[in-house]
């Protein structure tokens, strides 16, 4: 496995400098997350860092490079190829980042659009790119002061405001969103 200096450099090399920023910015709050939850910092920064690091394909090569792996593409991840770059993302990081952690693997696969079981790894990755401190969407604040109080429940809100965002732009809702949020909703 790469030490944080050499995927930091990578990184920096291969994404747009915004998403560069994003996922800094995602480490930062989400290693503040895993003091409060006492997890493995090491493990919570190589996610945060790699969470995003397929995003250095645009759509049209998200497709094709899934495509190439073999991955199972549904017709909404075809119509949005972004949602592909989490799985992408996992297998750069095993291949190119030499990451051998499943967590960490899980917790990259899973940022996205979550997913009904989630480890409490997975959970705090998901929340920090959804909260990090560039988010500026309606209500990132109250779900940020919950992620410091109640993981589950601040993953309800996040995905309530994916689900709203994606109803009010009359856009396709990929079937994990849904059955990530009724899961924790159920859950609580």
């Amino acid at each position: 496995m790469l030490k944080r200096q050499e995927i930091v450099k990578r990184l920096k090399e291969t994404l747009e400098e915004d998403r560069f920023r994003h996922t800094l910015r995602v480490e930062k709050i989400a290693l503040s997350l895993a003091k409060k939850y006492g997890l493995d910092e090491s493990k919570v920064s190589l996610a945060a860092l790699l969470h995003d690091c397929a995003r250095r394909y645009h759509r049209h090569e998200l497709l094709v490079e899934a495509k190439r792996l073999g991955l199972s593409i549904d017709p909404i991840q075809e119509f949005e190829p972004k949602l592909l770059h989490a799985e992408i993302s996992a297998h750069l990081a095993r291949t190119e980042f030499k990451v051998r952690s499943k967590e960490v693997l899980h917790a990259i696969n899973r940022h996205t659009v979550g997913a009904p079981k989630m480890s409490l790894l997975d959970k705090v990755i998901y929340l920090a790119d959804h909260i990090e401190e560039g988010r500026a969407f309606p209500g990132v604040k109250r779900i940020r002061a919950l992620a410091f109080r109640d993981l589950d429940r601040a993953i309800v809100e996040s995905v309530t405001r994916t689900l709203l965002y994606l109803l009010e732009n009359d856009l396709p809702v990929f079937h994990k969103t849904i059955e990530t949020r009724n899961r924790f909703l159920l859950g609580i």
